[in-house]
């Protein structure tokens, strides 16, 4: 479904992406209708190399302003707060049912239809996307589903979160860079992903490097890239002791070049654990986060 290309200056760019059935799924019609679009010059397709059509998000969003069906897509300047006529961000519930059920085209859809209502990324990571997921763990916990559907609805989050990443227009290319990882021993990756998705819109030219990643690794792609921003998400720390030491060491490669560090996830909740990680900034929520990533770049 992402179909994304880059220009010359590397800055990723969106491509026609969405398939005749994700468009019908977005606007809440049938498919039917949307080739009848199609035919009609109302919604102006690409075709891929077998024939297929893919429909990019500028043309979605000028058909819905011109129809009439909905807002046009999110502005720089989006509040991510409710708007008048606009509808609600999915619930935990009605969210989560979607990644339990394999429903890979109806959760992504619910992702984009909520960007195209001008809600703000960090409110749909926080509000639907956080709160499914603790959901699913917690029905784990009670023995309500097993860890089989836990692991397929983390893969179905994972899936569509990529296909809303296809659609998003980020901010104009600020130059800065960062990176995004989740510590060794750790192999939950999904807030590897928002974390990236949310610094990416801001315009910086984001590497993701994914959960379970070592230290000392890390430390060797900051002397290589010498971002400005360095992301690391834990839920625990395996070896606390050797982390430490390798944190340390990263630490002083980074202040080297003036880099920031935003450390997040549950690890770092823990008041004792920060002190033997400082950061510049410990992300709690999404919205700090996003917060955050925008006063640092206005600072540089």
């Amino acid at each position: 479904m992402v179909l994304e290309v880059k220009s010359a200056m590397g800055k990723r760019m969106v491509a026609a992406n969405l398939t005749t059935k994700d468009v019908a799924r977005l606007l809440h019609v049938s498919e039917a209708t949307v080739k009848r679009w199609a035919d009609d010059g109302l919604l102006v397709p690409k075709k891929t190399v077998g024939g297929h059509r893919r429909f990019s998000i500028q043309s979605i969003a000028r058909l819905r302003r011109e129809q009439g069906l909905a807002p046009a897509a999110p502005s720089s300047k989006a509040s991510g707060r409710k708007k008048s006529g606009h509808r609600p961000l999915p619930s935990a519930e009605s969210f989560s049912t979607l990644l339990l059920s394999d429903n890979e085209a109806g959760a992504a859809a619910q992702l984009i239809d909520a960007y195209l209502q001008s809600h703000a990324l960090a409110t749909l990571f926080d509000t639907t996307v956080t709160n499914a997921m603790h959901r699913i763990g917690d029905l784990w916990l009670r023995g309500n589903i097993t860890i089989a559907d836990e692991h397929l609805a983390t893969r179905v989050m994972l899936n569509a979160l990529q296909k809303l990443r296809g659609i998003v227009v980020p901010r104009e290319s600020t130059g800065l860079t960062a990176i995004c990882c989740g510590i060794e021993g750790d192999l939950h990756e999904l807030p590897v992903h928002l974390a990236h998705m949310l610094i990416e819109m801001e315009g910086w030219d984001a590497t993701n490097l994914g959960a379970n990643t070592p230290l000392f690794a890390l430390r060797d792609m900051i002397i290589q890239k010498k971002p400005g921003l360095v992301c690391i998400s834990s839920r625990t720390i395996v070896d606390l002791d050797r982390a430490t030491t390798e944190y340390a060491q990263l630490r002083r490669v980074l202040q080297k070049i003036n880099g920031a560090t935003v450390l997040g996830g549950e690890a770092f909740r823990d008041r004792a654990l920060r002190q033997r990680f400082p950061a510049e900034f410990y992300g709690e929520s999404f919205e700090g986060l996003s917060t955050f990533v925008k006063g640092l770049t206005k600072k540089v």
